[in-house]
């Protein structure tokens, strides 16, 4: 019985890391697309905001940012309460860049 209640928490933990996860990936494409930014902005942005936040272990920020979109991936691990398991979390986001359209004539 005990083993169900600590599978359960486990679970609630895994989720909890996962919505970090989706924030952190959803942080780092909105601190990218800016006309001016760079993927190095959203990576920073990404890891402030899990580091802030702190519930996912050993998360690494991979922000790809190209003329017309800005793809974000934050990978981590949830928190371990049941020994010997041990879930990975995968999150991605994905936007548009901000740029200029000059206007044109018709």
């Amino acid at each position: 019985m005990l083993l169900v209640i600590l599978l359960a928490f486990q679970f609630g933990l895994y989720l909890h890391a996962a919505q970090i996860a989706e924030a952190g990936a959803q942080e780092a494409v909105e601190a990218a697309q800016g006309e001016r930014a760079a993927a190095r902005h959203g990576e920073a942005a990404a890891r402030r905001l899990l580091r802030s936040l702190g519930a996912l272990r050993r998360p690494q920020v991979t922000v790809e940012r190209t003329a017309t979109t800005a793809t974000a991936r934050v990978t981590g691990h949830a928190q371990q309460l049941v020994p010997g398991v041990s879930l990975n979390i995968l999150a991605t986001a994905e936007g548009p860049v901000e740029r200029f359209v000059p206007e044109t004539t018709p």
